[in-house]
């Protein structure tokens, strides 16, 4: 706690007293704050982590650590396309269930605290924010432990599937003899040996 304590000391106090420029800081925080620009800010993160870390693993051979590296890319790239459609959907359905207006029960409202009326209306805004935001996040891992199974790893496995396959035609390019068979020399030697290359003439 006390090393904590140091290292936010050492951030300067900073106090902004532009509205332009708090009203961007705002907004910001409140896109990156929301589930899908969250769960796309993670993703983005990931994939120019992970996949360099698996591909240099020292411990395993390289095409091992090729495989590994494209299997992470598959879930990366699967996990963050469903979560970021699935959190953005939810989002949208929950922004637009949870009117302010709760004087008449609507489809609108249907999410909306009831006890919003009771709340300051200067603190209402920010409290709604951060309602619905929670919510979201809340319905979207439930709906998720569904679309992980029947998205995320078909997904998964055709991504990293189409990049080995990828990987694969490349070696065979840079390496002419890996198409043949594996006793495709020793045959050849044999044909040599007897002078049976040339139909046995010599």
């Amino acid at each position: 706690m006390g090393i904590s304590r140091k290292l936010f000391d050492l951030i300067p106090n900073i106090s902004i007293k532009n509205n332009d420029r708090l009203k961007i800081l705002n907004k910001a925080g409140d896109i990156m704050g929301r589930p899908m620009p969250n769960r796309l800010i993670m993703g983005a993160t990931a994939i120019v982590s992970q996949p360099l870390i698996d591909e240099h693993n020292k411990r395993v051979d390289k095409d091992t650590a090729r495989a590994s590296r494209n299997r992470t890319i598959g879930k990366i790239v699967a996990g963050t396309t469903v979560g970021c459609i699935v959190r953005g959907l939810i989002f949208k359905l929950i922004n637009s269930c949870t009117n302010e207006d709760i004087s008449v029960d609507r489809w609108n409202n249907l999410f909306t605290p009831r006890n919003t009326s009771t709340v300051e209306a200067r603190m209402l805004p920010n409290r709604m924010r951060n309602y619905r935001t929670a919510l979201s996040t809340i319905i979207a891992m439930l709906v998720m432990l569904e679309t992980n199974v029947v998205f995320d790893l078909p997904l998964t496995n055709m991504i990293s599937n189409a990049l080995n396959s990828r990987d694969a035609k490349k070696r065979n390019k840079s390496q002419p003899g890996a198409n043949q068979p594996p006793n495709a020399d020793v045959k050849t030697k044999m044909l040599d040996t007897f002078n049976l290359t040339n139909g046995g003439k010599s």
